[in-house]
């Protein structure tokens, strides 16, 4: 039986927010490094980046806080903690307030998840990977309040006039 290692990045934007952009590079670097040591141990890994453009998109992929990072179905990071990200506000209408994730990471916060707690967090699911089950994250039934006001008031990509000018 083939042995999988499954990285999601689930997010609400990798084109401007400053804490999913930089987020979703060190992820890509930290896969590029672990995955010789992956085909070592005779697993493969399976990258993923998912953009929910929508709040059924995000209830679907059980968004809690962006960006997320799941292992096989886990969420690396066990403590969700936010605060306010401008640069996500500036995608909405109204410059909403929007919450995205922090990392704490040996006794420090980042807006972006370390590149060293990334490799520790994948290591780990390798070295342990017989521990760990996968889990299909189930669909939420109600978006964080957070999601729901960035998504109520996301800048749509149309014109917003009647005449489409």
């Amino acid at each position: 039986m083939k042995r999988i290692l499954t990285i999601e990045l689930l997010v609400i934007d990798l084109e401007t927010c400053l804490r999913c952009v930089p987020t979703g590079e060190q992820l890509r670097t930290a896969v590029t490094l672990l995955t010789p040591v992956a085909k070592a141990l005779d697993i493969e890994i399976r990258y993923k980046e998912i953009v929910a453009q929508t709040p059924a998109e995000a209830m679907e992929y059980a968004l809690i806080s962006s960006p997320t990072i799941r292992l096989n179905g886990r969420d690396i990071a066990q403590d969700i903690r936010e605060s306010v990200c401008e640069s996500c506000g500036d995608l909405t209408n109204n410059n909403t307030s929007v919450e995205c994730r922090e990392w704490r990471y040996r006794g420090k916060t980042y807006s972006a998840a370390p590149l060293p707690m990334l490799v520790e967090a994948i290591m780990n699911a390798l070295l342990h990977f017989d521990e760990l089950a996968a889990l299909q994250a189930k669909p939420l039934k109600k978006l964080p309040d957070n999601l729901e006001r960035y998504f109520a008031d996301k800048k749509s990509n149309k014109k917003n006039s009647c005449c489409g000018c």
